[in-house]
């Protein structure tokens, strides 16, 4: 899922439990992950129209070339891998 923010912060979720949410942020630099509580992802935070697979791309060539910690890396791949499957599966 891609979400923004009010302070217009772009970010993918990479995990959610129904209790935590781990989200990777967008921002220059190398990229790190940041687990927060459920209720404050539904309280600050807003799913975009922008597709997951752009997003996904984005994010990637980001790593690429700035790095991002390993959870980060792990979680986007994830992601990734899920989201070619899942596409995949449609045709």
């Amino acid at each position: 899922m891609v979400v923004t923010n009010d302070q217009r912060s772009t970010a993918i979720v990479i995990r959610n439990d129904g209790r935590k949410v781990t989200l990777v942020p967008m921002k220059s630099g190398k990229l790190g992950a940041r687990t927060i509580s459920f209720d404050e992802f539904r309280r600050d935070w807003h799913e975009t129209g922008y597709a997951l697979s752009l997003a996904l791309t984005t994010f990637l060539t980001h790593v690429m070339k700035w790095g991002a910690s390993e959870e980060t890396r792990r979680g986007l791949q994830r992601l990734a891998a899920r989201d070619r499957f899942v596409v995949a599966s449609l045709f």
